[in-house]
Protein backbone atom coordinates (compact mmCIF):
# COMPACT_ATOMS: atom_id res chain seq x y z
CA UNK A 1 0.00 0.00 0.00
CA UNK A 2 2.80 2.47 0.90
CA UNK A 3 4.61 1.67 -2.34
CA UNK A 4 1.45 2.47 -4.31
CA UNK A 5 1.02 5.76 -2.44
CA UNK A 6 4.65 6.75 -3.18
CA UNK A 7 4.08 6.03 -6.88
CA UNK A 8 0.87 8.08 -6.89
CA UNK A 9 2.58 11.02 -5.15
CA UNK A 10 5.48 10.87 -7.62
CA UNK A 11 3.05 10.95 -10.55
CA UNK A 12 1.21 13.95 -9.09
CA UNK A 13 4.48 15.81 -8.44
CA UNK A 14 5.60 15.25 -12.06
CA UNK A 15 2.23 16.46 -13.42
CA UNK A 16 2.17 19.52 -11.14
CA UNK A 17 5.65 20.57 -12.27
CA UNK A 18 4.41 20.80 -15.86
CA UNK A 19 0.93 22.30 -15.41
CA UNK A 20 -0.81 25.66 -15.33
CA UNK A 21 -1.54 27.37 -12.00
CA UNK A 22 -5.21 26.31 -12.01
CA UNK A 23 -4.42 22.69 -12.92
CA UNK A 24 -1.64 22.67 -10.34
CA UNK A 25 -4.12 23.73 -7.62
CA UNK A 26 -6.61 21.03 -8.64
CA UNK A 27 -3.85 18.40 -8.66
CA UNK A 28 -2.66 19.49 -5.19
CA UNK A 29 -6.22 19.20 -3.82
CA UNK A 30 -6.62 15.77 -5.38
CA UNK A 31 -3.21 14.63 -4.12
CA UNK A 32 -4.06 15.75 -0.57
CA UNK A 33 -7.40 13.91 -0.76
CA UNK A 34 -5.72 10.71 -1.92
CA UNK A 35 -3.10 10.91 0.84
CA UNK A 36 -5.86 11.45 3.42
CA UNK A 37 -7.85 8.51 2.05
CA UNK A 38 -4.83 6.20 2.25
CA UNK A 39 -4.23 7.33 5.84
CA UNK A 40 -7.90 6.74 6.68
CA UNK A 41 -7.81 3.31 5.05
CA UNK A 42 -4.77 2.35 7.15
CA UNK A 43 -6.43 3.38 10.43
CA UNK A 44 -10.10 2.55 9.84
CA UNK A 45 -11.37 -1.00 9.54
CA UNK A 46 -14.90 0.09 8.56
CA UNK A 47 -14.18 0.99 4.91
CA UNK A 48 -15.82 0.42 1.59
CA UNK A 49 -15.04 1.14 -2.03
CA UNK A 50 -17.47 3.47 -3.74
CA UNK A 51 -17.30 4.82 -7.30
CA UNK A 52 -16.90 8.52 -7.95
CA UNK A 53 -18.41 10.02 -11.10
CA UNK A 54 -15.98 10.60 -13.96
CA UNK A 55 -14.35 14.02 -14.27
CA UNK A 56 -15.17 14.14 -18.01
CA UNK A 57 -17.59 12.07 -20.04
CA UNK A 58 -15.90 8.97 -21.34
CA UNK A 59 -13.20 8.83 -18.66
CA UNK A 60 -12.90 5.79 -16.49
CA UNK A 61 -14.68 5.74 -13.13
CA UNK A 62 -12.08 5.51 -10.37
CA UNK A 63 -13.04 3.80 -7.11
CA UNK A 64 -12.41 5.80 -3.93
CA UNK A 65 -12.10 4.44 -0.42
CA UNK A 66 -14.83 5.75 1.85
CA UNK A 67 -16.08 5.01 5.33
CA UNK A 68 -19.46 3.35 5.65
CA UNK A 69 -22.14 5.35 7.40
CA UNK A 70 -25.25 3.36 8.16
CA UNK A 71 -26.57 5.49 11.00
CA UNK A 72 -29.13 8.29 10.84
CA UNK A 73 -27.43 11.62 11.31
CA UNK A 74 -28.40 14.70 13.26
CA UNK A 75 -25.74 16.76 11.50
CA UNK A 76 -26.57 19.91 9.60
CA UNK A 77 -26.99 19.33 5.87
CA UNK A 78 -24.74 21.10 3.39
CA UNK A 79 -25.69 21.02 -0.31
CA UNK A 80 -22.59 21.47 -2.51
CA UNK A 81 -23.33 22.42 -6.13
CA UNK A 82 -20.24 22.55 -8.35
CA UNK A 83 -19.47 21.11 -11.78
CA UNK A 84 -15.89 20.23 -10.74
CA UNK A 85 -15.71 16.74 -9.25
CA UNK A 86 -12.37 17.71 -7.71
CA UNK A 87 -13.95 20.60 -5.77
CA UNK A 88 -17.00 18.51 -4.79
CA UNK A 89 -14.89 15.64 -3.51
CA UNK A 90 -12.53 18.02 -1.68
CA UNK A 91 -15.43 19.76 0.09
CA UNK A 92 -17.05 16.43 0.94
CA UNK A 93 -13.83 15.16 2.51
CA UNK A 94 -13.28 18.46 4.34
CA UNK A 95 -16.78 18.74 5.83
CA UNK A 96 -18.01 15.13 6.17
CA UNK A 97 -16.81 14.79 9.78
CA UNK A 98 -19.08 17.65 10.88
CA UNK A 99 -21.87 17.91 8.29
CA UNK A 100 -23.99 15.71 6.05
CA UNK A 101 -22.59 16.76 2.68
CA UNK A 102 -24.86 16.27 -0.34
CA UNK A 103 -23.15 16.68 -3.71
CA UNK A 104 -24.57 17.94 -6.98
CA UNK A 105 -22.78 18.45 -10.30
CA UNK A 106 -24.85 21.11 -12.07
CA UNK A 107 -27.62 23.68 -11.73
CA UNK A 108 -30.32 21.59 -13.38
CA UNK A 109 -29.71 18.66 -11.03
CA UNK A 110 -29.72 21.08 -8.08
CA UNK A 111 -33.07 22.56 -9.09
CA UNK A 112 -34.51 19.06 -9.57
CA UNK A 113 -33.40 18.12 -6.04
CA UNK A 114 -34.59 21.40 -4.50
CA UNK A 115 -38.03 21.02 -6.11
CA UNK A 116 -38.65 18.27 -3.54
CA UNK A 117 -39.98 20.32 -0.60
CA UNK A 118 -38.86 17.80 2.02
CA UNK A 119 -35.32 17.85 0.62
CA UNK A 120 -35.20 21.65 0.37
CA UNK A 121 -36.44 22.09 3.94
CA UNK A 122 -33.76 19.71 5.25
CA UNK A 123 -30.88 21.76 3.81
CA UNK A 124 -29.12 24.13 6.23
CA UNK A 125 -26.64 25.68 3.78
CA UNK A 126 -25.86 25.70 0.06
CA UNK A 127 -22.30 26.03 -1.27
CA UNK A 128 -22.73 27.12 -4.88
CA UNK A 129 -20.40 27.57 -7.83
CA UNK A 130 -21.54 30.26 -10.26
CA UNK A 131 -19.89 29.14 -13.50
CA UNK A 132 -21.46 25.84 -14.55
CA UNK A 133 -22.74 24.49 -17.87
CA UNK A 134 -26.47 24.28 -18.66
CA UNK A 135 -28.00 26.13 -15.71
CA UNK A 136 -25.38 28.20 -13.90
CA UNK A 137 -25.29 29.32 -10.27
CA UNK A 138 -27.37 32.40 -11.04
CA UNK A 139 -30.08 30.12 -12.43
CA UNK A 140 -30.09 28.24 -9.11
CA UNK A 141 -30.22 31.53 -7.17
CA UNK A 142 -33.13 32.67 -9.35
CA UNK A 143 -34.96 29.39 -8.65
CA UNK A 144 -34.40 29.74 -4.88
CA UNK A 145 -35.67 33.32 -5.00
CA UNK A 146 -38.75 32.38 -7.03
CA UNK A 147 -39.65 29.58 -4.61
CA UNK A 148 -39.00 31.86 -1.59
CA UNK A 149 -36.54 29.32 -0.19
CA UNK A 150 -34.54 31.08 2.52
CA UNK A 151 -31.57 28.70 2.60
CA UNK A 152 -28.31 30.60 3.23
CA UNK A 153 -25.99 30.38 0.21
CA UNK A 154 -22.22 30.72 0.14
CA UNK A 155 -20.95 31.29 -3.39
CA UNK A 156 -17.57 29.89 -4.41
CA UNK A 157 -16.34 31.25 -7.72
CA UNK A 158 -13.26 31.94 -9.76
CA UNK A 159 -14.98 35.06 -11.13
CA UNK A 160 -14.39 37.74 -8.51
CA UNK A 161 -15.34 40.73 -10.65
CA UNK A 162 -17.27 43.48 -8.89
CA UNK A 163 -20.28 43.03 -11.20
CA UNK A 164 -20.49 39.29 -10.49
CA UNK A 165 -20.19 39.75 -6.73
CA UNK A 166 -22.78 42.54 -6.69
CA UNK A 167 -25.16 40.42 -8.78
CA UNK A 168 -24.72 37.46 -6.41
CA UNK A 169 -25.58 39.58 -3.38
CA UNK A 170 -28.92 40.52 -4.96
CA UNK A 171 -30.03 37.03 -3.88
CA UNK A 172 -29.98 35.20 -0.53
CA UNK A 173 -26.16 34.96 -0.65
CA UNK A 174 -24.49 35.34 2.74
CA UNK A 175 -20.91 35.27 1.49
CA UNK A 176 -18.72 34.95 -1.60
CA UNK A 177 -15.47 32.97 -1.42
CA UNK A 178 -12.99 33.31 -4.26
CA UNK A 179 -11.48 30.19 -5.82
CA UNK A 180 -8.93 28.92 -5.09
CA UNK A 181 -9.74 28.88 -1.39
CA UNK A 182 -8.00 27.26 1.53
CA UNK A 183 -9.57 24.84 3.99
CA UNK A 184 -9.38 27.14 7.02
CA UNK A 185 -11.02 30.06 5.23
CA UNK A 186 -14.00 28.09 3.98
CA UNK A 187 -14.40 26.21 7.29
CA UNK A 188 -14.45 29.51 9.22
CA UNK A 189 -16.98 31.06 6.83
CA UNK A 190 -19.33 28.07 6.92
CA UNK A 191 -19.14 27.83 10.71
CA UNK A 192 -20.53 31.40 10.87
CA UNK A 193 -23.76 30.39 9.14
CA UNK A 194 -24.49 26.82 10.23
CA UNK A 195 -24.94 25.38 13.68
CA UNK A 196 -23.70 21.81 13.91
Amino acid sequence: MNELLLKINETFDNCMANSSEETNLQLRILKNNINALFKEYDTNSNVAIKPVEPINEGTEVIPVISTLDTSESNKSKMFVIDDSSIVRNYLEKLFAPDYDVILCSDGQEAINRLSDDAFAQSINLIVLDLMMPNIDGFGVLEYLSGKSLKIPVIVISGDNSKDTINRAFEYNVVDVIEKPFDAKKIKDKIAQYVER
